[in-house]
């Protein structure tokens, strides 16, 4: 896979990951709720299809299809889908009439929709962590069940009214990825800063026997959500299964900007152990009972407690992998195929390999086996705080202090996680350019695929 993420529209960016989902990024998108229907402007038109057949060209705006207006992206590619029958499509400047044939695709990319915002206020949410000076973007707290199943985000579900739920239902928005934290109604609300218990199951309930799959989350608060009551939400979830067809459980982050926030304890390596003790066995017991471990843990978890992966056999097709769940076990199985693959080339590559904290030592230990003159440093954000120790919130300037001074060789490689956009912008507004032209040395792209990273190093 390309290193560069593909962008999305002038105000989002959006990478495809394998093997499930895609992340994207507004950097000015403007904050609202609403069902209006929104702009559907053309950004690109592909080659072959039938947009390009019709003459569709980039700045166009659809308005209506078939005489109706749309509401969103998802609204033309569920009405579109025809095939053989006559439709009608409306620019700001002409009325076009088409048949699609079999297997043409429409061709069109558009503009990012408009995220529709969250009004939880979640003892843990990490926009309420940020540092003072961020770019707005990252105070925007989206709760949209479009950028669910688009691209994986998290929703609650909190925020979803009944003309949202219908449209779920009607258009077959399947999967969708929400957040659970807790099935106990008062707890639920006391976790998401919600005067009252906001029918999270009932609403859960009625999208599985409407046949929408869902996948659940757990941030894990100690304290809060874990022991008794994790073994609710767990129960709570399992019986709405196959509907609910996983639950992640995921360590809360917390940074070092908490100010007028509810006390959290933080996850340590005991309270890792503990929590890989608790639910190892009901791993076990739901194996046996629904093929399937229903819970996982993320990797995080693991490493701080200092213990071993599951092998890729436990995560079967890795449902939740873009929520750091199996992700580090399918990069070594990427690497040990890339390193087969390797063997017997030229290799004298001579530089400096950047990670986060966590993925350090799977990294260090992987890249060591490549037989290259290669450092591989662990980078700490100063930007967010030591509780903060994974790959993606690293900024250039925690680069760039890192960094300064003590590359190694003649090159660096950083974190394709931690940048967005063809210009390949970190969390703190500077861009690779601008760490290259602190370091003084050429500075590239990792890759998302370990197979990408061994290449790139071993053609050096």
């Amino acid at each position: 896979m390309s290193a560069t993420k593909k962008p999305f529209s002038k105000s989002a960016y959006v990478r495809k990951t394998e093997p499930l989902k895609a992340v994207h990024e507004y950097r000015h998108a403007p904050a609202h709720r609403g069902s209006d229907a929104q702009r559907l402007r053309v950004v690109s038109v592909e080659p072959d299809s039938l947009a390009s057949r019709v003459g569709l060209e980039p700045g166009d705006e659809i308005t209506e299809l078939n005489g109706k207006p749309l509401l969103d992206v998802i609204d033309f590619q569920f009405h579109s889908a025809s095939i053989g029958r006559r439709m009608t499509l409306k620019t700001q400047n002409r009325t076009i009439t088409f048949v699609r044939r079999e297997w043409e695709p429409f061709g069109l990319e558009f503009e990012s929709i408009e995220p529709m915002t969250c009004a939880n206020q979640c003892v843990f949410c990490f926009v309420h962590q940020n540092p003072a000076k961020v770019r707005k973007s990252l105070h925007i707290k989206d709760e949209d069940y479009r950028l669910s199943f688009l691209f994986g985000n998290y929703l609650t579900l909190t925020n979803v009214d009944e003309v949202e739920m219908r449209r779920i239902i009607d258009q077959r928005l399947s999967p969708l990825y929400i957040s659970v934290h807790a099935t106990e109604p008062e707890l639920r609300a006391r976790l998401l800063g919600i005067p009252e218990y906001d029918g999270f199951l009932e609403k859960v309930e009625r999208l599985s026997a409407a046949g929408i799959t869902l996948h659940g989350q757990v941030v894990l608060c100690p304290g809060w959500n874990d022991g008794t009551n994790l073994d609710r939400t767990i129960e709570d979830m399992v019986h709405q299964h196959p509907g609910v067809a996983s639950l992640a459980i995921v360590p809360l982050g917390m940074t070092d900007h908490r100010k007028n926030l509810p006390k959290l304890t933080p996850f340590t390596p005991d309270i890792a152990r503990a929590t890989i003790a608790h639910i190892s066995p009901i791993q076990a017991k739901l194996k046996k009972q629904l093929g399937t471990p229903f819970v996982y843990l993320g990797d995080e978890i693991y490493i701080m407690a200092g213990m071993d992966l599951p092998p890729a056999s436990h995560y079967r097709d890795f449902p939740q992998i873009e929520n750091g769940v199996g992700m580090v076990r399918t990069f070594l199985k990427q690497f040990d195929g890339a390193v087969r693959a390797a063997r017997g080339k030229k290799k004298s590559a001579k530089g400096t390999v950047c990670t986060g904290k966590v993925f350090f030592p799977y990294l260090k230990q992987s890249v060591d086996r490549l037989g290259l003159d290669l450092k591989v440093l662990p980078v700490e954000s100063g930007f967010w705080g030591q509780g903060i120790g994974v790959a993606g919130l690293l900024t250039g300037c925690d680069f760039i202090r890192a960094l300064k001074g003590k590359v190694h060789g003649d090159f660096v490689v950083l974190p394709s996680e931690s940048m967005i956009g063809d210009d390949y912008l970190f969390l703190d507004d500077l861009t690779i350019k601008d760490v290259e032209r602190e370091l003084g040395v050429e500075v590239i792209p990792s890759g998302y695929d370990a197979g990408d990273f061994v290449r790139q190093m071993i053609s050096r």
